[in-house]
């Protein structure tokens, strides 16, 4: 098949009433969800979580895998990690790490209303600071990524050492809000966050420790699967 053959599907391509289609085919964010985004707002946290359809696949990965011992990079409000001891079940437990104080008062909060109190730790501060002290009860199952894209780099190399053979790392926005494959940009913060996504996703990709891919989501979401 030629690279101008009709036949050829886009990759990743954008379509709200598909979006809405699998948002209410799926019911992608119930009311739990639903209370955990809304007061994430009014108490002023960016409403950046993770889509609601992502948040799913982030829990079906979780469940194929079989993963109970998580890590998380970027807590915000709990959202994502709601969903990644869903797929965990009664016997995970999720390591999240969150930089702000005010961010990681409202995920406990959201981890304590929903009854995830005994699944989670929440470790304020740094990530890159903060990691080594989970180190000790590793190798671990799964790895979410969506934190500080400068970062990610960085989270990925730590994943690496870290995981179990046949363990899960998980990237969010690794389309880099679709500047991934740019070659102009419209700042230098731009271009800085798209290289380090770049970066991650050739590490994924070509370091020989995973066995990856991107799938096509709005934002990209990379896997890899470590070898």
């Amino acid at each position: 098949m030629s690279k101008n053959d009709s036949r050829i599907k886009d990759f990743a391509a954008q379509n709200q009433s598909i979006q809405s289609y699998v948002e209410s085919t799926f019911q992608t964010e119930d009311p739990v969800l639903r209370e955990v985004r809304n007061r994430s707002i009014q108490n002023g946290l960016p409403d950046i979580q993770i889509a609601s359809t992502d948040a799913r696949h982030l829990e079906i990965l979780v469940r194929l895998s079989g993963a109970k011992k998580i890590v998380e990079i970027g807590t915000l409000g709990g959202y994502s990690g709601i969903c990644l001891l869903r797929g965990g079940g009664p016997e995970s437990f999720l390591h999240t790490f969150e930089l702000e104080k005010k961010n990681a008062a409202v995920a406990q909060e959201s981890f304590d209303q929903h009854g995830f109190t005994s699944q989670v730790k929440i470790h304020q501060g740094p990530a890159n600071e903060n990691l080594q002290s989970i180190e000790s009860e590793g190798p671990f199952d799964l790895v979410f990524i969506d934190a500080n894209k400068k970062g990610y780099p960085e989270y990925a190399r730590w994943a690496a050492e870290h995981l179990k053979k046949g363990g899960v790392l998980i990237g969010d926005n690794t389309f880099a809000f679709g500047k991934i494959n740019a070659d102009t940009f419209e700042s230098p913060l731009e271009e800085e966050i798209t290289l380090h996504l770049r970066e991650f996703n050739e590490y994924v990709a070509s370091s020989g420790l995973f066995r990856g891919t991107i799938l096509p989501t709005g934002e990209g979401l990379t896997v890899g699967i470590k070898l």
